[in-house]
């Protein structure tokens, strides 16, 4: 259970307006003893754990946090089972809640404002709802963790408004804050390699870096290459088909861990790729892959251990890609409702042979 008995101390007695000498000076200790409690480095002698509550006016268990810790429990809960829903509607009903109960909590904050970025219609409500929680974890949040990522997400956010017109938002406005941002090398990850060799979870963490890293590259990769009007299909096609390649070296045993979704995408958009320069053979060969893979990950099990060299002994659970994905269901709507195919391909036979294995 988790002490809070530092934080609390410390916060009773900025509201009496005492210094820790003059706390010190009532409870008949040092005030370096006062500065070791608050900062959790040592607690106070079980004898003396009345007289402290008494002085406050509270009880030991208020002076402890243990409703705190009750509460703490709750919410770790809660954010679990959030991170684990795909479903946009029922995210909405769940962060909502979450932000009634627990208002102040910048981790539920941060996701609210999250959830407003990227599945929100943008009207000027909602724009000022996205702005003001922004401010808010800029101002008052200690944790650097959410700041960055709030920073992250409203980089987003202004980049999607500076290409809307009268939005009051420019480039300028979110390179601004781009440039606030740290480099890669100054991440949590890049410095994973400093852990002993005889920290047993030191590989854990590395092989989490190297498949963090992974994603990192496909993200802006994917964006640079197929989203950009600048590059001929043939270039992506190759750039696709590439990055596949590489991908299939590094998992090399055919469980691709927190890249399978990616895995996934990336035959698909190979496959549109490829019916756009009118190579339908391989557009339908990228197609049928990128449905096998759908139906091979909703069949696998949620924990498997990976074989490939890199990530050998490297336990994979589904349901960091949500609890409630379907990649069977997901790949079914972006060929039939999404990508840009034509209607003789989505009449055609292979197309409809393509699309039973995901039902």
């Amino acid at each position: 259970m988790n002490i809070y008995l530092g934080k609390n101390l410390k916060k009773l007695r900025v509201q009496k307006n005492l210094t820790q000498e003059k706390l010190a000076e009532f409870l008949g200790v040092s005030f370096q003893t006062i500065s070791k409690w608050e900062r959790g480095d040592t607690y106070p002698d079980i004898t003396m754990l009345p007289e402290i509550a008494s002085f406050f006016k509270i009880s030991i268990d208020d002076l402890f946090g243990v409703n705190e810790a009750e509460t703490e429990n709750e919410i770790l809960k809660d954010l679990e089972e959030y991170d684990n829903i795909t479903d946009k509607k029922l995210k909405q009903e769940v962060i909502s809640k979450l932000k009634e109960k627990h208002p102040n909590d910048f981790r539920i904050l941060l996701r609210y404002m999250t959830y407003l970025v990227h599945f929100s219609d943008k009207d000027q409500e909602t724009i000022s709802k996205i702005k003001s929680i922004y401010e808010n974890i800029q101002e008052n949040c200690v944790v650097d963790k959410i700041r960055l990522s709030s920073k992250r997400h409203i980089i987003e956010f202004y980049h999607s408004l500076s290409k809307r017109e009268n939005s009051g938002i420019t480039f300028s406005d979110c390179e601004k804050i781009i440039r606030e941002m740290p480099r890669m090398k100054d991440s949590e990850e890049c410095c994973c390699f400093f852990y002993p060799n005889n920290m047993t979870d030191r590989d854990t963490k590395i092989q989490n870096t190297i498949e963090e890293l992974l994603s990192l590259f496909h993200s802006v990769f994917s964006h640079y290459f197929f989203y950009d009007g600048r590059f001929s299909e043939d270039w992506k096609t190759d750039a696709f088909g590439k990055e596949i390649d590489f991908l299939n070296f590094i998992y090399d045993d055919g469980n691709y861990g927190k890249m399978w979704r990616n895995m996934i995408y990336n035959y698909g958009y190979l496959a549109v790729s490829f019916f756009r320069i009118g190579d339908n053979e391989k557009g339908f060969a990228n197609l049928r892959k990128s449905a096998e893979l759908a139906v091979k990950f909703d069949e696998m099990e949620r924990i498997t251990t990976m074989g490939s060299k890199l990530f050998e002994g490297k336990v994979f659970d589904k349901h960091t890609l949500g609890s409630t994905y379907s990649a069977r269901g997901q790949i079914k709507h972006l060929f039939t409702e999404k990508y840009p195919l034509s209607a003789e391909i989505k009449n055609s036979e292979e197309f409809k042979k393509i699309v039973d294995l995901l039902r």
